[in-house]
Protein backbone atom coordinates (compact mmCIF):
# COMPACT_ATOMS: atom_id res chain seq x y z
CA UNK A 1 0.00 0.00 0.00
CA UNK A 2 3.16 2.14 0.61
CA UNK A 3 4.30 1.81 -2.79
CA UNK A 4 0.89 3.07 -4.38
CA UNK A 5 1.20 6.66 -2.63
CA UNK A 6 4.72 6.61 -3.97
CA UNK A 7 3.68 6.07 -7.41
CA UNK A 8 0.74 8.60 -6.76
CA UNK A 9 2.71 11.29 -5.17
CA UNK A 10 5.21 11.10 -8.18
CA UNK A 11 2.57 10.82 -10.58
CA UNK A 12 0.99 14.49 -9.14
CA UNK A 13 4.82 15.52 -9.23
CA UNK A 14 5.34 14.93 -12.50
CA UNK A 15 6.67 17.64 -14.72
CA UNK A 16 4.11 16.19 -17.92
CA UNK A 17 0.88 17.91 -18.91
CA UNK A 18 -2.46 17.24 -17.15
CA UNK A 19 -3.70 15.18 -20.15
CA UNK A 20 -0.47 13.44 -20.56
CA UNK A 21 -0.63 12.03 -17.23
CA UNK A 22 -4.77 11.16 -17.40
CA UNK A 23 -4.15 9.60 -21.27
CA UNK A 24 -1.58 7.44 -19.36
CA UNK A 25 -4.00 6.34 -16.51
CA UNK A 26 -6.69 6.28 -18.78
CA UNK A 27 -4.92 3.56 -21.54
CA UNK A 28 -3.20 2.12 -17.51
CA UNK A 29 -7.26 1.29 -16.64
CA UNK A 30 -8.26 0.22 -20.36
CA UNK A 31 -5.59 -2.66 -20.63
CA UNK A 32 -5.97 -3.16 -17.07
CA UNK A 33 -9.41 -4.27 -17.08
CA UNK A 34 -9.61 -6.04 -20.15
CA UNK A 35 -8.94 -9.64 -20.05
CA UNK A 36 -5.13 -9.65 -20.70
CA UNK A 37 -3.49 -11.72 -18.11
CA UNK A 38 0.15 -11.42 -17.51
CA UNK A 39 1.03 -9.31 -20.20
CA UNK A 40 -1.44 -6.59 -20.28
CA UNK A 41 1.74 -4.09 -18.96
CA UNK A 42 3.55 -5.40 -22.07
CA UNK A 43 0.47 -4.16 -23.91
CA UNK A 44 0.26 -0.69 -22.21
CA UNK A 45 4.23 0.11 -22.71
CA UNK A 46 4.29 -0.86 -26.08
CA UNK A 47 1.41 1.54 -26.51
CA UNK A 48 3.53 4.51 -24.70
CA UNK A 49 6.30 3.89 -26.53
CA UNK A 50 4.26 4.20 -30.07
CA UNK A 51 2.07 6.85 -29.28
CA UNK A 52 4.60 9.43 -27.31
CA UNK A 53 2.05 11.75 -25.83
CA UNK A 54 0.64 9.18 -23.18
CA UNK A 55 2.60 8.81 -19.77
CA UNK A 56 4.19 6.01 -18.64
CA UNK A 57 4.09 7.12 -14.90
CA UNK A 58 0.47 7.39 -15.24
CA UNK A 59 0.29 3.00 -16.80
CA UNK A 60 2.32 2.23 -14.16
CA UNK A 61 0.16 3.93 -11.15
CA UNK A 62 -2.93 2.66 -13.06
CA UNK A 63 -2.09 -1.09 -12.99
CA UNK A 64 -0.67 -0.62 -9.48
CA UNK A 65 -4.11 0.05 -8.85
CA UNK A 66 -5.94 -2.33 -10.84
CA UNK A 67 -4.24 -5.12 -9.01
CA UNK A 68 -5.76 -8.53 -9.20
CA UNK A 69 -7.48 -7.83 -6.02
CA UNK A 70 -9.61 -4.88 -7.59
CA UNK A 71 -9.98 -6.93 -10.81
CA UNK A 72 -11.79 -10.27 -9.11
CA UNK A 73 -15.03 -8.07 -8.10
CA UNK A 74 -14.53 -6.29 -11.13
CA UNK A 75 -14.99 -9.22 -13.31
CA UNK A 76 -17.66 -10.54 -11.67
CA UNK A 77 -19.24 -7.28 -12.15
CA UNK A 78 -18.78 -7.42 -16.24
CA UNK A 79 -20.07 -10.83 -16.20
CA UNK A 80 -22.83 -9.64 -14.50
CA UNK A 81 -23.34 -6.77 -16.73
CA UNK A 82 -22.78 -9.14 -19.89
CA UNK A 83 -25.64 -10.94 -18.12
CA UNK A 84 -28.23 -8.26 -18.24
CA UNK A 85 -27.36 -7.62 -21.75
CA UNK A 86 -26.83 -10.65 -23.83
CA UNK A 87 -29.42 -13.44 -24.93
CA UNK A 88 -29.87 -15.92 -22.24
CA UNK A 89 -30.16 -18.58 -25.01
CA UNK A 90 -27.27 -18.51 -27.65
CA UNK A 91 -28.29 -18.94 -31.62
CA UNK A 92 -25.07 -20.68 -31.81
CA UNK A 93 -24.55 -24.37 -30.61
CA UNK A 94 -21.51 -26.66 -30.91
CA UNK A 95 -21.49 -30.82 -30.69
CA UNK A 96 -19.72 -30.39 -27.69
CA UNK A 97 -20.89 -29.38 -24.42
CA UNK A 98 -17.84 -27.57 -23.30
CA UNK A 99 -17.20 -25.34 -26.13
CA UNK A 100 -21.17 -24.50 -26.02
CA UNK A 101 -20.53 -22.97 -22.23
CA UNK A 102 -17.11 -21.33 -23.00
CA UNK A 103 -18.81 -19.67 -25.89
CA UNK A 104 -22.14 -18.69 -23.79
CA UNK A 105 -20.00 -17.45 -21.01
CA UNK A 106 -17.37 -16.01 -22.74
CA UNK A 107 -19.80 -13.67 -24.85
CA UNK A 108 -21.27 -12.70 -21.60
CA UNK A 109 -18.12 -11.71 -19.69
CA UNK A 110 -16.68 -10.01 -23.24
CA UNK A 111 -19.63 -7.75 -23.48
CA UNK A 112 -19.85 -6.38 -20.21
CA UNK A 113 -16.07 -6.17 -19.77
CA UNK A 114 -15.81 -3.99 -22.91
CA UNK A 115 -18.60 -1.42 -21.60
CA UNK A 116 -16.88 -1.15 -17.93
CA UNK A 117 -13.56 -1.14 -19.26
CA UNK A 118 -14.57 1.87 -21.68
CA UNK A 119 -17.18 3.74 -18.71
CA UNK A 120 -13.84 3.18 -16.14
CA UNK A 121 -10.88 4.41 -18.42
CA UNK A 122 -12.76 7.30 -19.63
CA UNK A 123 -14.07 8.72 -15.91
CA UNK A 124 -10.40 7.82 -14.92
CA UNK A 125 -9.64 10.36 -17.61
CA UNK A 126 -11.65 13.02 -16.59
CA UNK A 127 -10.59 12.28 -12.89
CA UNK A 128 -7.07 12.03 -13.01
CA UNK A 129 -7.17 15.46 -15.04
CA UNK A 130 -9.05 17.27 -12.90
CA UNK A 131 -6.33 16.26 -10.59
CA UNK A 132 -3.58 16.59 -11.78
CA UNK A 133 -4.99 20.50 -13.01
CA UNK A 134 -6.03 21.54 -9.29
CA UNK A 135 -2.79 20.17 -8.04
CA UNK A 136 -0.68 21.98 -10.49
CA UNK A 137 -3.01 25.39 -9.74
CA UNK A 138 -2.25 25.09 -6.28
CA UNK A 139 1.69 24.63 -7.09
CA UNK A 140 1.10 27.83 -9.03
CA UNK A 141 -0.85 29.90 -6.70
CA UNK A 142 1.71 29.20 -3.88
CA UNK A 143 4.59 30.19 -6.02
CA UNK A 144 2.72 33.15 -7.07
CA UNK A 145 2.70 33.94 -3.25
CA UNK A 146 6.12 33.32 -2.79
CA UNK A 147 6.50 35.69 -5.87
CA UNK A 148 4.83 38.22 -4.43
CA UNK A 149 5.39 38.12 -1.16
CA UNK A 150 1.92 37.36 -0.27
CA UNK A 151 2.83 34.49 2.42
CA UNK A 152 0.95 35.33 5.84
CA UNK A 153 4.72 34.93 7.18
CA UNK A 154 5.84 37.59 5.51
CA UNK A 155 4.73 40.25 8.03
CA UNK A 156 5.55 38.56 10.84
CA UNK A 157 9.17 38.50 9.74
CA UNK A 158 9.46 41.85 8.76
CA UNK A 159 7.85 42.96 12.49
CA UNK A 160 10.19 40.76 14.11
CA UNK A 161 13.43 41.94 11.74
CA UNK A 162 12.55 45.50 12.53
CA UNK A 163 12.01 45.08 16.55
CA UNK A 164 16.13 43.19 16.50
Amino acid sequence: MKNIFNYLKKLLKTEASPASVALGFATGTLVAILPTPGFGIFVALFLAFLFKKINKVGIIVAFSIWNPLVLVPTYWFCYYLGDLVFEPNPSIHFSYEILNQVYHYSGKFLIGNGFVAMIASSLCYYAVFTLISLHKEKKDFKKMFRLYRLDPFYKVKEKISVRS
